[in-house]
């Protein structure tokens, strides 16, 4: 399919039916869902910037939210999918946080509350099979969308991720505001072939 009619097929669908044709076998219409929640995966990342995790990190742990809500969205609930996978990745990268801070410094893990705790034991994102599969599988996706962007498109992707604007990335790397821009249309288009 040309990325043209690829283009034209998903952005006509609305995120449910995304969700219906990706739990149907088509990855495709998840690339599509990763394209539009980049930028919900990146402001619910910057808002937990400076809490002890990476940006690269935060953003594949965003990813695998994105595929879990996904896979557990009810479509007879009260919400929408905005709504749920906006709630699944925002917990999903708390709780890659308090992972990451509770290895680090063991007195911060007996800090936790009691209620706190029954959340995470309760919480689907634990059983330690699943989770050490779903994060490998994005390992390597995340490996093949580096291996796919050039390295510019990568600079502006990791920059973009890390919140900041086309401006400001554009002086970082030394590039045009349209440079930029340019770069992450590059990206989507290869996101969505990738995925």
């Amino acid at each position: 399919m040309h990325t043209k009619d690829y283009t034209a097929k998903y952005n006509a669908l609305t995120d449910e039916q995304l969700v219906g044709l990706y739990r149907g076998g088509e990855q495709e219409a998840f690339a599509e869902l990763a394209v539009r929640y980049m930028s919900v995966i990146r402001s619910k990342a910057s808002e937990l910037d400076g809490l002890g995790a990476e940006a690269d990190d935060l953003f594949q742990e965003g990813l695998i939210a994105l595929d879990r809500a996904a896979a557990g969205f009810d479509f007879d609930g009260a919400a929408s999918f905005c709504t749920y996978a906006g709630a699944c990745i925002r917990n999903r990268l708390i709780s890659a946080i308090r992972s990451q801070n509770s290895s680090k410094n063991r007195l911060n893990r007996t800090a936790l509350s009691l209620e706190e705790q029954l959340d995470a034991a309760a919480s689907p994102d634990t059983e330690p099979e699943s989770a050490f599969l779903s994060e490998e599988s994005f390992g390597e996706l995340w490996a093949s969308i580096e291996r796919s962007l050039s390295g510019v498109e990568l600079a502006v992707l990791r920059r973009y991720l890390e919140g900041d604007s086309y401006e400001q990335a554009g002086r970082e790397l030394g590039l045009s505001v349209k440079s930029c821009d340019n770069a992450m249309q590059r990206v989507r288009r290869k996101l969505r072939k990738l995925i």
